[in-house]
């Protein structure tokens, strides 16, 4: 544990997880105090067979996991405080940047998902010279970020957008449309037939749906997501328009 004094220099600070096994980072983090050590604490309370309680967040599980496998290898966690000294603003800039730096992290989030974060030259020009699409006061709809990875593994934009989840089953079910955002861009527009707990991940939902009319279509097919929904702490792959 640091002490006040260490505390009080270190002010904001961005902190690597390292597993000793491996050499690898395996988290990255950002806080005060002594929120780098916070994560083991969590941990060593399920491993030593006490109470804990999850949040139902996947980056837990995996974190919380893999921790307990290096207590239980008989070493201990590495923690590197990367940068120290910051604000909060700039501490959550250069989390973000090293995030998108180590590949395989247990963090559930990106850095800037694929808003901010890593991305060719060329697809930037393409991204940031399209028009962004403006907001239909008369549509409800739901912006749904995917990423190359999950694209890449399902093959298809609509079976990446459809599932699995995060939301509440009984706002999106009012939601009549889907926006496949991928590198900023409407890749597609899906009309949502029906929404339901996916039997894969109960906890999660996903949907059934068609490509949206034409009319509907053209209003963000190919255009750029507006900067209100790209603000710094919004990171969930789900936004709202309803």
């Amino acid at each position: 544990m640091f002490t006040p004094e260490v505390i009080e220099q270190l002010q904001y600070y961005v902190y690597r997880l390292i597993d000793p096994r491996t050499g690898q980072t395996f988290y990255v983090g950002k806080g005060k105090g002594n929120r780098v050590y916070a994560h083991i604490n969590d941990a060593l309370k399920s491993f030593d067979g006490q109470s804990y309680e999850s949040n139902d967040e996947d980056e837990i599980s995996e974190k919380i996991k893999q921790i307990r496998e290096i207590k239980a290898a008989g070493l201990e966690v590495i923690h590197v405080i990367q940068r120290y000294g910051m604000t909060e603003k700039e501490a959550f800039e250069v989390e973000a940047a090293l995030i998108d730096c180590y590949p395989g992290l247990t963090n559930v989030q990106g850095g800037y998902s694929s808003d901010r974060g890593v991305n060719s030259a060329e697809v930037l020009q393409r991204v940031l010279s399209c028009e962004e699409f403006e907001d239909q006061p008369d549509l409800k709809y739901c912006i749904i970020k995917i990423n190359d990875h999950v694209l890449n593994e399902r093959g298809s934009v609509y079976e990446t957008v459809r599932k699995h989840w995060k939301v509440n089953l009984t706002r999106v079910q009012k939601i009549p449309y889907v926006l496949a955002c991928h590198n900023g861009i409407v890749a597609e527009v899906y009309e949502a037939e029906k929404w339901y707990r996916s039997e894969e991940m109960p906890e999660r939902c996903e949907f059934i749906g068609k490509v949206a009319n034409d009319d509907i279509r053209q209003l963000f097919i190919n255009k750029r997501l507006p900067k209100k929904y790209c603000k710094k702490g919004m990171a969930s792959p789900v936004l709202y328009h309803d």
